[in-house]
């Protein structure tokens, strides 16, 4: 092989001469810029971060220790406790309690509320510097589940987070004691300081986000960036993350993510940077992404021309060549490329089309040579079985001296032995089927007068499709043996015929479904789930011998398309279910002789 010549030496040089040098180039500053910005820009707003989540948790702390000493060093408070409710040094106590909420609401700077509940009651005290009745309505539903809380727990320092409607607020409820319970409400946005933080731009911004990945303060931030950041919460304890969201044209925007998990309550401080803004401060690196645009287009250009005359329209014509193979042209023959690999490629095509075209039909009618040889076998197990039983019968008849049934049998077993030398047929009519079943049936009759009946309901016009021969009387042979078991009542076996549509495909062929039902003792528990997990057809020598004959011809025939099914009916009795294709003779004809598949 001429290696100058091959493909793999020309893409190999003319991709490292276009390539290369700018890939290089491009690579080296994309990492080494990117990996700057980020590592400068994180550290200066983790910084900020963490300076205002601390301020943040320093407060809540303090707040926390104030309400805890309430019940301790407040003398108004206590009293309470021992006053009479509603009267006058109960209000002014109460009211001396107002004027120091107010006074230490200032000392706090993030408080919104302090509030006092008294169980007993239910009486709720709140000084507020915000709007009254929306903090009232928020703590008088937030203390049930507060109280639940504290119930019987060693109180925790953390905070609880409550809605109230499109305003999200921290509670902290502690218990003074049997009847008072102390809180403090502090304004979820008090806590976001989205200003502070640097390259944020106009699409980036501060948010809280509690453990659900719901926000719970205000934001700059849209939905869809809140709920990407969400997404991310699991890896706040790197320094920072790089995440990428799909915008509505397609492209794709990146962001550099940071955030501090709060100790003091279930939520986290993300602060979300855009990428593009962060950008703006590389003016050297500005210019080469705009140049970026330009040069890729000039390469991509460059080196579509190239591999389209190299590489694409050989391998355009040689995967035409091939779908015209698989639709079944096996006379394909491609044209010697230029390429040495593509010219082997080639050559090795049209020599295996060539091959294919002789072979394929070989392989084919040897599988229905094979596949007939061992249908016509499996049809050929199921006489002798039925011989010895029928053998059986007539000796136990004649033991009984019974000739007028013996001759009654002997009619009957001669139309039985007329259809058999019939059997031999690859199918035959359901109408000639039934008529050998009822024989049969006959036959079991006189063995047992007046304690065997048989039923065939079969649909209109039906008698006309085709199934394999003695594919019913296996099932009606096991009914009789293990299901009637010399029953006192009569014992009735009902074969069904019925055709249906499929239910996967209703455009599909149309399904023969046939049932062999019976009212006897039905299928044992074991023997039914060996039977419904398809365990018969592990040993075909041993007694399933006729539900595993069936079954095998059935699939050699039809394949997937036929099947069996085994249950216990809710009244009583077995029933065994049949399904397979609906055919005439000639139908059935045209699919056994369809022609060859060539694809």
């Amino acid at each position: 092989m001429n290696f100058i010549r091959s493909l793999r030496f020309k893409f190999i040089v003319g991709l490292t001469l276009i390539m290369l040098p700018l890939f290089m180039l491009l690579y080296y500053n994309n990492v080494y810029a990117m990996k700057v910005v980020r590592d400068q820009v994180s550290l200066t707003n983790m910084n900020h971060l963490a300076k205002s989540v601390e301020q943040n948790e320093r407060v809540l702390q303090e707040t926390n220790r104030y309400l805890y000493s309430l019940g301790e060093r407040d003398p108004d408070i206590i009293s309470l406790f021992f006053l009479k409710y509603g009267s006058g040094d109960y209000i002014i106590a109460k009211q001396r309690i107002m004027n120091k909420f107010m006074t230490d609401i200032g000392f706090y700077n993030l408080i919104d509320s302090f509030f006092l509940y008294d169980a007993v009651n239910d009486d709720l005290l709140l000084a507020t510097s915000g709007n009254y009745d929306v903090k009232m309505s928020i703590v008088q539903e937030s203390m049930p589940v507060q109280m639940q809380q504290l119930e019987g727990e060693i109180q925790k320092p953390e905070w609880s987070i409550v809605q109230g409607g499109t305003w999200n607020a921290l509670v902290k409820t502690v218990r003074i004691n049997a009847q008072f319970y102390a809180g403090a409400l502090v304004d979820m946005n008090a806590l976001n300081h989205p200003e502070q933080f640097t390259e944020s731009g106009d699409r980036g911004g501060a948010v809280i986000v509690g453990a659900d990945g719901g926000a719970l303060s205000d934001s700059a931030l849209n939905p869809a960036q809140i709920k990407l950041a969400a997404a991310h919460i699991t890896g706040l304890n790197n320094p920072y993350q790089v995440i990428s969201e799909v915008t509505s044209t397609g492209s794709a925007r990146q962001y550099l993510m940071l955030g501090i998990a709060s100790a003091m309550s279930e939520m986290n401080y993300i602060v979300l940077l855009p990428e593009e803004d962060m950008m703006r401060n590389l003016p050297f690196f500005q210019q080469i992404i705009r140049l970026l645009p330009i040069g890729a287009a000039v390469i991509l250009i460059t080196a579509m021309i190239f591999l389209r005359q190299l590489l694409f329209r050989p391998m355009n014509v040689l995967i035409r060549g091939m779908r015209r193979v698989s639709r079944g042209e096996l006379d394909v023959r491609l044209e010697t490329p230029a390429s040495s690999e593509l010219e082997f490629v080639t050559h090795s095509f049209n020599q295996m089309t060539s091959e294919i075209q002789h072979l394929k039909i070989d392989v084919y009618e040897e599988q229905l040579r094979t596949r007939e040889a061992e249908f016509k076998q499996l049809q050929m197990q199921i006489n002798p079985h039925f011989y010895l039983n029928s053998l059986n019968i007539i000796h136990s008849l004649a033991s009984l001296q019974k000739h007028e049934l013996v001759q009654q049998m002997a009619g009957h077993l001669a139309d039985y032995f007329r259809f058999s030398l019939r059997a031999g047929k690859r199918v035959i009519r359901l109408d000639e089927e039934l008529e050998h079943i009822s024989h049969y049936l006959e036959i079991q009759k006189l063995r047992f007068p007046n304690k065997l009946d048989f039923v065939l309901d079969v649909g209109p016009d039906l008698g006309q499709y085709v199934l394999p021969p003695l594919t019913i009387q296996p099932f009606v042979e096991n009914a009789i043996i293990h299901g009637f078991q010399r029953r006192k009542e009569p014992f009735v076996i009902c074969i069904t015929v019925r055709k249906s549509k499929t239910l996967s495909d209703p455009e599909a062929s149309s399904v023969l479904q046939l049932s062999i039902t019976d009212n006897g003792v039905g299928f044992e528990q074991d023997i039914l789930e060996r039977l419904q997990q398809g365990q018969y057809a592990e040993d075909p020598g041993g007694q399933h011998i006729g539900i595993w004959n069936v079954i095998h011809r059935l699939l050699v025939k039809y394949g997937e398309h036929a099947g069996l099914q085994f249950s216990n009916q809710t009244e009583g009795g077995a029933a065994v279910h049949i399904h397979m294709p609906a055919q005439t003779e000639e139908e059935e004809g045209r699919a056994y002789a369809e022609p060859v598949d060539r694809g």
